[in-house]
C-alpha cells in the first residue's frame, strides 16, 4: 500500500475486506447479497424490524421488505406483527433459515480467520486490541454520528 495516510489505510481496510465478504454472499444460495445480509443480521436471534434491518445493513425500506418477503417465501423466515406497533412487523429466521444462516456465518468467520492466520502470531494479540476497540469506536459513530454530509441545496 503505497499511501501511508492512516485515514486511507482504513478505508482501503474497510472496503477491501467488504469486497471479500460480499465475494461470498454472491455464491450464497439465496444468492442475493441483501438476503445473505439480513439472514446474517437474523442469525443472532433476534426480531428486528424491516426498518431496524434495512437500517443496520444500510438499505432502504421497501428493499429490504421485497427482500424479506421473497427469504418468507422461500421458508427462511416469518413475518409476525409487532405487539408494541401495529404499524411495524418483527422478522425472525425459520429453522430452515438458521441453518443457511449458520452456514454462511461459518463461511464468513473462515474467510475472517484465514486472513488473520496470515498476521504473524506475535502481531495477532495486538491487532486484534485495536480491532476491538476500532469496532467500539465505531459503533459508537454508528449510534452517534459525528459527522453528516449535508447536500449542497441545504444550505
Amino acid at each position: 500500500m503505497a499511501d501511508n495516510d492512516p485515514m486511507n489505510i482504513l478505508r482501503v481496510i474497510t472496503r477491501r475486506f467488504s469486497q471479500i465478504q460480499r465475494r461470498v454472499m454472491a455464491c450464497c444460495s439465496p444468492s442475493s447479497e441483501i438476503q445473505c445480509m439480513i439472514l446474517t443480521e437474523l442469525y443472532h436471534g433476534e426480531s428486528p424490524s424491516v426498518h431496524e434491518i434495512a437500517d443496520r445493513i444500510g438499505s432502504d425500506d421497501p428493499w429490504v421488505s421485497r427482500m424479506v418477503e421473497s427469504l418468507r417465501k422461500d421458508g427462511m423466515l416469518t413475518r409476525e406483527p409487532d405487539p408494541d406497533d401495529r404499524r411495524s412487523v418483527k422478522v425472525k429466521l425459520t429453522h430452515k433459515g438458521l441453518l443457511q444462516a449458520s452456514r454462511l456465518q461459518e463461511t464468513l468467520d473462515g474467510q475472517a480467520e484465514a486472513i488473520m492466520a496470515k498476521v504473524p502470531p506475535d502481531e495477532r494479540k495486538v491487532l486484534l486490541a485495536s480491532l476491538e476497540r476500532l469496532a467500539g469506536v465505531l459503533d459508537n459513530e454508528w449510534q452517534n454520528p459525528m459527522f453528516v454530509l449535508k447536500d449542497s441545496g441545504d444550505e
